[in-house]
């Protein structure tokens, strides 16, 4: 028999439902130094919950060189009743440039233009969960578009690039808009590695913004998972965004608010924005499309759209991973393969829907592409995916390789 008093009794003490730190995230810092001068950039996040993981909170910081682009965001989800409920406040950067030359009497110069688009925005969220797999979301919120455009130029003097002057130019309005919207979600799918294997998701949502434009968004996202024999996976996804209004641009270079792309790896691969070349906009500027401001270049062009639509299969086949689910056991890498066929338009207006299957660079038709490729797990901390694609609507561009950091969607 062991003594009563080998195992001393602890008094009870009250529960201390303030928030504690979980964990903080990787904090990453930069330095460096090139022909256009010195840069800093870096960021660092953490993440609080009290003890039953009632409640959270997240923030995070980034910084980007100079204090216009410093940013933040942060939230508070409280989650101790069935109504769930969250605040959410934020300001990101996003930095976009290129550079150009020119001539200064005897001297080089190079022209650097930057544009930073401003997203800040404050939103209140509701969540009534019906099921652990289904629930009703509402958000409202206020939302500022602002954009900064500057150029700064370069002189190659006593053999180093030195700054000569920087100046603001002639930027876009900035963008407010105050919307509500509310979403029916479903989530009973399981996910292995890379990517869900079996079940299915599906999310739809209406709402309507009110400001700088005036116009209702619907979504629509339906997919879902078949594993027969418990290792190959047959995915489907059907997927729509949509804003409906009759004071939306469509003149990308101008427009306050942007049209979606519908070339993101995400959606259909083959037609990445980085993917385009200045010969292949050539080929293509013979013949124009109707009901787009073109820019030069309507293979891109037609990639834009305040409505989307958006089909994708893919067969997927779990090659490393566990003697459970994989056909080689080595889970420090799991590496699935997969085939996959996708399909997509980008339309303003209705009059402009061309069902035409035509393997054409400039048309306003659908666009197809089907190829292979792999998502690889790099030691838990991000999904690479590498694919071959024969994207049928680029036919001067032809079959190429591309990447991007996503789990399978």
């Amino acid at each position: 028999m062991v003594p009563n008093d080998t195992y001393p009794v602890q008094s009870a003490v009250d529960y201390d439902s303030s928030l504690k730190l979980d964990y903080v995230g990787q904090p990453s810092i930069g330095v460096g130094t090139d022909r256009y001068g010195n840069y800093a950039s870096g960021g660092a996040s953490a993440f609080f919950s009290d003890m039953l993981g009632n409640r959270s909170l997240g923030t995070m910081l980034m910084a980007n060189g100079r204090v216009k682009d410093f940013g933040g965001q942060t939230f508070y989800i409280n989650q101790e009743n069935r109504l769930n409920w969250g605040l959410s406040i934020g300001r990101i950067p996003y930095i976009y440039g290129y550079s150009s030359y020119s001539q200064n009497g005897s001297a080089m110069n190079i022209n650097q233009t930057t544009q930073r688009i401003f997203m800040s925005q404050a939103s209140y969220l509701l969540a009534y969960p019906f099921s652990t797999t289904r629930r009703i979301e509402s958000n409202i919120g206020v939302q500022r578009i602002s954009f900064d455009l500057e150029q700064e130029t370069f002189q190659y003097v006593a053999n180093r690039w030195r700054p000569i002057e920087r100046y603001s130019l002639p930027s876009r309005d900035a963008v407010n808009l105050a919307s509500a919207s509310i979403a029916l979600v479903g989530d009973n799918s399981n996910s292995a590695f890379t990517s869900p294997v079996n079940g299915g998701r599906y999310r739809l949502e209406t709402g309507y913004s009110m400001g700088t434009r005036n116009f209702q968004s619907v979504m629509a996202d339906v997919r879902r998972y078949f594993s027969p024999n418990n290792s190959i996976t047959f995915a489907v996804r059907g997927l729509h965004f949509g804003r409906y209004g009759n004071n939306l641009d469509t003149d990308r270079t101008t427009a306050p608010i942007q049209p979606y792309y519908l070339g993101y790896e995400t959606f259909i691969r083959g037609y990445a924005y980085e993917s385009f070349n200045s010969n292949e906009c050539s080929a293509s500027t013979s013949s124009r499309m109707v009901g787009m401001a073109a820019s030069g270049c309507p293979s891109f062009d037609r990639l834009f759209g305040h409505r989307l639509a958006v089909a994708n299969a893919e067969i997927r086949v779990p090659v490393i991973g566990t003697s459970q689910f994989g056909f080689l056991n080595f889970s420090a890498l799991p590496t699935e393969l997969f085939a996959f066929a996708d399909g997509g338009f980008a339309w303003n207006d209705n009059n402009e829907l061309d069902y035409r299957f035509v393997r054409s660079d400039s048309e306003k038709v659908p666009v197809f592409s089907a190829g292979v490729g792999a998502r690889v797990n790099v030691l838990g901390f991000m999904i690479l995916e590498i694919y071959y694609a024969e994207p049928f609507q680029r036919p001067n561009k032809g079959r190429h390789w591309g990447f991007s950091l996503a789990p399978g969607w």
